[in-house]
């Protein structure tokens, strides 16, 4: 289904009496609560040195080393990271959309039952974190105990909606609309990461480490013929450790913009969430492939 389509959802016909599956992650209230404390711990650690390096390369300066970074991405963001990982791991579940009532089966084999009857309204979070997700609101005025984690919302929403049409009603939604798009146009594999955050480094860090072995010990492999193979390695890390760490803060920058461009085209264009986000990737990778390159050709005819 295209998200142009998801303002006019099917009415509620006969289903058969297969339900509908889908895999996603229940969180308690605790447990979402500590998730995003670390997501927030992690946003503000790269936030702070975000800032720190974009002061360095506004001002010319060089203040932010590559300890205090490492060690500060280490412990606040590489823990973080590892908590919500392992809680998301426990957390995964399925949900089951029956003609009736909904099931969620717990990792651990626990069941939760819900009759439809009794479901008044499914809508997204209001913070989507640690991810994208939904609250399912009873009659009674009460939430059930456990929130939906799901970043592509729409094919559990349209299922609700074929049950029960005011249950599908959050399928317009602008976080809905959001994720959708986050989830069809955002390559996150991991050796997308591998190439962009440690392979490609490599380049600028091999540019700027033969300039110096050139201008240091008069060739490429200089300092190796003068001090051997550990040395050269040595000096090589130096090089290459700030520099990948730069990328990486300068990864996340652009990533908030293209994310903040996106939320605010599901919201206010909605028609135009998907361009947007396919124009913000693509604008994503020109800057940080290209404008690095740009960068060191500009260091050394400056």
């Amino acid at each position: 289904m295209s998200l142009s389509s998801v303002d006019a959802l099917p009415s509620p016909t006969p289903t058969t009496a297969e339900p509908e599956r889908f895999t996603l992650h229940a969180w308690t209230t605790a447990q979402r609560g500590v998730a995003v404390t670390a997501r927030l711990v992690m946003m503000t650690c790269l936030l702070v040195f975000t800032s720190w390096l974009m002061s360095d390369i506004l001002q010319g300066t060089q203040t932010l080393t590559a300890q205090p970074l490492l060690l500060g991405l280490v412990f606040g963001c590489g823990l973080p990271v590892v908590l919500v990982a392992g809680m998301r791991a426990r957390a995964r579940a399925t949900l089951e959309v029956g003609a009736t009532g909904l099931t969620l089966t717990l990792r651990d084999g626990a069941r939760l039952e819900v009759p439809l009857e009794v479901v008044d309204a499914v809508r997204p979070w209001r913070l989507p974190l640690p991810g994208p997700g939904l609250v399912v609101r009873m009659k009674s005025g009460r939430a059930l105990g456990h929130g939906l984690e799901v970043e592509d919302a729409l094919p559990l929403l349209v299922a609700l909606g074929r049950r029960e049409g005011s249950l599908g009603e959050a399928a317009a939604h602008p976080l809905v609309r959001y994720g959708r798009a986050r989830r069809e146009l955002w390559k996150k594999r991991w050796y997308h990461l591998l190439l962009k955050l440690v392979v490609f480094p490599l380049v600028p860090a091999g540019i700027f480490f033969r300039a110096h072995q050139y201008i240091a010990f008069g060739g490429p492999f200089g300092e190796y013929q003068v001090s051997g193979l550990t040395a050269y390695l040595r000096s090589f890390g130096r090089y290459y450790a700030p520099i990948a760490l730069s990328l990486l803060l300068i990864a996340v920058f652009w990533r908030a913009v293209a994310e903040g461009l996106s939320l605010a085209a599901a919201k206010w264009i909605p028609s135009w969430t998907r361009g947007v986000r396919r124009g913000a990737e693509w604008c994503c990778r020109l800057v940080y492939y290209g404008g690095i390159m740009a960068f060191t050709a500009l260091r050394f005819l400056s």
